[in-house]
Order: structure tokens, then sequence, then C-alpha cells
């Protein structure tokens, strides 16, 4: 099998090539270069295209910014490097998701404390209506929720299904993740389009526990 570090580096040197020529030559997209370099998590190669003129928020053709994708691939180092290049943190991809809410789901609390810090949006949503803390919540992460709550993430918004944190939570057997939500203040009674509250989707899921949660809290 080809040597992986010299493939890496081809592809990088394959990448600045195309990105030196003007737009459309080549059918090059800088967009698209720095795209795969955040996929990657090749910082050197950022650090080039950057460098010879990419710009740190240019989206690919799926509508993706590098700092998007970095965020949702855990590429802390990456990153930093394009919020320090001038990254918008709040840029949103075509569904609406923003860097945060990549982080979020994914669960990758080093990154979501960077964006935070940078001025990420705590209860920015999506097209859907979704935000950071429900992608976190809906995959268990709760570390990441624990942390967001505490940074004034509000626990009670509600998506264009009707759907909270708690609601994800409960829906997919997250019993630990709910008790963090209501201990923080979930509003258990609240439902969503069809009319169920998270004790409605837990029965009908078969999480006796997390029903019984709901119940006595």
């Amino acid at each position: 099998m080809p040597n992986k570090k010299v493939l890496r580096v081809a592809t990088g040197l394959i990448l600045i090539f195309l990105t030196s020529w003007p737009a459309g030559v080549l059918g090059a997209d800088p967009n698209e270069a720095l795209y795969v370099a955040a996929t990657q998590g090749d910082l050197e190669t950022i650090r080039q295209l950057l460098d010879s003129g990419a710009a740190v928020d240019g989206k690919n053709a799926a509508g993706w910014t590098a700092l998007m994708k970095a965020s949702m691939e855990g590429h802390q180092p990456v990153v930093e490097e394009l919020i320090k290049r001038g990254a918008d943190v709040n840029t949103q991809g075509r569904a609406g998701w923003t860097a945060l809410m990549q982080a979020a789901q994914f669960g990758h609390l080093g990154i979501v404390k960077v964006l935070v810090a940078k001025g990420a949006a705590l209860n920015g949503q999506s097209v859907n209506g979704s935000t950071g803390l429900m992608f976190a919540a809906n995959n268990g992460h709760l570390e990441t929720v624990s942390y967001l709550l505490d940074k004034g993430a509000e626990v009670n918004l509600q998506d264009k299904l009707g759907r909270t944190a708690l609601i994800l939570a409960a829906s997919e057997g997250h019993e630990a993740m709910v008790k963090l939500l209501l201990e923080k203040g979930a509003n258990k009674t609240l439902a969503n389009s069809s009319g169920r509250t998270a004790k409605d989707i837990a029965e009908r899921e078969g999480f006796s526990s997390i029903v019984t949660l709901l119940k006595g809290s």
C-alpha cells in the first residue's frame, strides 16, 4: 500500500496547485480544497491555502465551510486556526447548521468550548429549529449538554416539530440525560407537534425507567 504520509503530502500539494490558478481554471475551487483539508485535519495545508488567498468562510458546493467540517470531525487545532484567521463561528450552512451544532452533535466538548468562547450563538436554530443543545441531548453527550446549559443555553426551546431536548433524549432512551435536563429545569409537560410529551414517547418506546423518572419528577 502507498505510504499514508506521502499520500497526504501529495494531496496537499495538488490542492495548493489547483487553488493557485485563477477561478474557473481546471475547475479549481479553493473552498472545496479548504473543506477537504479541514475534513482531514490537515493544519499545514489549511495554513497554506489561506496564505494563498482562500476565503476562510468560503462554502463548498454543498454549502459547508471549513470551520463547520473541522468542528464536526473533532479537529480542534484546525478549528482554532480557522477562527484565528477570522472564521465566523455563526455562519450557517444550507440547513442552517452552525459549527457549534456540528461539534455538539458529536460531543466534541473542547471544540464546543472554543466556539462558545468566541461568541457562538448558544440558542441559534437550524432551518428545522434544532439547536446545539438538542443535537447533544439526542446523542447522549452529557458533558456537552451540561456545559451548554451552564453557559446559558435555553433548555425548553422547541424545534419545528415541537421537540425539546428532553423529548429527544427520552426518545433515544438516554436516562442520565433525561435526569440532567429535568434537574436543569426542562419542562416535561411540553408536547411535540403530534401532542406527545417526553413521557408519552418513552412509554411508546418501552423505556420504563425513563417513564418512572418523568412521572416522579
